[in-house]
Formats: structure tokens, C-alpha cells, sequence
């Protein structure tokens, strides 16, 4: 567990190279895309915080720095930067470091999870369900649901069942399930929530998710991610305020450490042919 809340960040932005270079930077209505020397990553547009605004001029610009921007206590700004960190970090090359899963039968956490939930609560053996604990009102937790008690937290309430994201401190504790989505980052929740989740299955979701051994070590057992695939449409996605979810810019990929593997092992546990239909758009 990292003791430095900062230092999820920093490790992340120390690993890009001083000499990779920013192509351009779009921000849109719901998302912004970072193209780099490297490659390119996407992150959602998150607002609040202090208004600082991003600063012009980032083309031929070093990376790293517009990386460091994701400790940015301007919303927007950072979510600029997690999306440079995506820009380094999701890129296939550097996933292959990493446990890839390529034989789950989808890369939907809420297709896939469903099947661990339901072996936590037959290894329960009493009767009683796991519980779950979500960070961001995502849809299609009816699979979820089916076999453990989830609890939705939300900055802004969506339902009239979901709790302020301040119930994270009572909650997180002894739960055995979490999902929080990757927009944590850009809000500086990360590294805290990770901490308070250290006992339960952890994912993190959805394409601000940064694919990073960084993230990994601070407690994510899985990271459902993207990679940008066409880097071309993503810029006029991001650029039209479109929906970048089943618009064919992002390849979605998922990674995880021994313990998420032997969690999508479990029987069933590498997806649902009953949920896989109804999966649907991550909202990150």
C-alpha cells in the first residue's frame, strides 16, 4: 500500500521518456484525446475543482510535462493529463508487460464480474452475499446485483439508492467486491480509494483507466482499460462530443494481477453468455 497519495502519480509520469513529444491536444464535451509521439490515449472529460484552464501551445512539447498535468487540482486539466499518461502507457507494446487477459470472453467488467460475485456468495456457503461497492453510476449492474448486495456511490446522486462518494471511508472497508472508475485519477480519489479497497477485488474501469504497473501495485487486481485503435476517428469523436464507447477508435483490453486472474478462473469466471448481450457503454 503506497503511503504517499502522490506517489501513484509520480511513479506514472516518471516512466514516459523526456524526449517523447505531444502532437496535439482536443478536448471535447465529454472527452479529450492526447496524440503523441508514441501513440495516443483518451481520458473523460471530468469538471470541478479550481479553474485554471489548460495553457496553449502543448505541440512539441515533452510528454512527461503534459503528464504532470494529472495532478492538476483543475478537473479538467488533469483529466488532459491522465489522457498523456494513456498516451505512454496504453499502448499494446507496454501492456504486453503486463498480465494481459486474452481468453476472458469479454472485457466488459460488468459482463465478467458477475460470475466472481456469484462464487463469492456460493463460497459463502450461508446463505449471505458479497458485497460490492461501486465508485460512478455505471448501467447494467443488474448482473452484478443478481449475486451480491452492491451499493452505487456517486459525487452527483443519480437514484435515489445511491450514496455520496464520502461513504467510501465506511464502506470500502470489508467490502468483497469494488469497482471504481478511472476518473478517479483525474480527482486525486485513487490512490485513497485503492487503500480503503486493499481487502477486496479491485477494478478499475473504463477508458481514463490508466493500463500501468503503478496502478496494479496500488491494489487494482484488475484494470479494464482502452487503447486507442484509430487514432484518426478518435480525434473527430472527441472533436464532435460523439459517444467514443462503440464508436471503433478504442480497443478495449483488460489486464490483471495473479489474484484477478484466479478471480476470471473461477468457474464461469471469464464471462456470462446469460449478461454478455446486455452489456453495455461504460459511463466514464
Amino acid at each position: 500500500m503506497m503511503t504517499d497519495a502522490w506517489s501513484l502519480y509520480d511513479r506514472m509520469i516518471d516512466r514516459i521518456p523526456e524526449d517523447v513529444l505531444v502532437r496535439s491536444v482536443v478536448m471535447g464535451a465529454h472527452h479529450c484525446l492526447v496524440e503523441a509521439e508514441c501513440g495516443a490515449g483518451v481520458a473523460a472529460l471530468h469538471r470541478g475543482g479550481v479553474r485554471l484552464r489548460l495553457e496553449r501551445g502543448w505541440a512539441g512539447r515533452p510528454l512527461r510535462e503534459l503528464a504532470a498535468c494529472a495532478k492538476s487540482w483543475d478537473f479538467e486539466v488533469a483529466s488532459v493529463g491522465v489522457a498523456a499518461l494513456n498516451a505512454w502507457h496504453n499502448q499494446r507494446e507496454r501492456i504486453g508487460e503486463l498480465s494481459l487477459v486474452t481468453d476472458a470472453g469479454s472485457t466488459d467488467p460488468f459482463v465478467f464480474l458477475a460470475p466472481a460475485a456469484r462464487r463469492m456468495a456460493a463460497e459463502r456457503g450461508d446463505g449471505s452475499r458479497p458485497r460490492t461497492v461501486v465508485v460512478g453510476h455505471f448501467p447494467h449492474l443488474a448482473a452484478i446485483a443478481e449475486h451480491a448486495d452492491v451499493t452505487v456511490l456517486e459525487r452527483s446522486a443519480r437514484a435515489d439508492t445511491d450514496l455520496p462518494d464520502t461513504a467510501c471511508e465506511y464502506l470500502l472497508p470489508g467490502a468483497d467486491l469494488a469497482v471504481m472508475t478511472g476518473m478517479a485519477l483525474a480527482n486525486k480519489t485513487m490512490p485513497r480509494l485503492l487503500a480503503l479497497a486493499r481487502d477486496a477485488l479491485t477494478c478499475v474501469v473504463g477508458p481514463s483507466a490508466t493500463i500501468c504497473a503503478a496502478v496494479q501495485e496500488a491494489g487494482a487486481d484488475l484494470v479494464a482499460g482502452s487503447v486507442v485503435a484509430d487514432a484518426a476517428l478518435a480525434r473527430e469523436v472527441v472533436s464532435c462530443g460523439a459517444a467514443l464507447y462503440g464508436s471503433g477508435a478504442l480497443e478495449h483490453v483488460l489486464v490483471a494481477t495473479p489474484r484477478g486472474r484466479a478471480a476470471l478462473a473461477s468457474p464461469g469466471g471469464g464471462g456470462d453468455g446469460a449478461h454478455a448481450q446486455a452489456a453495455g457503454e461504460l459511463l466514464d
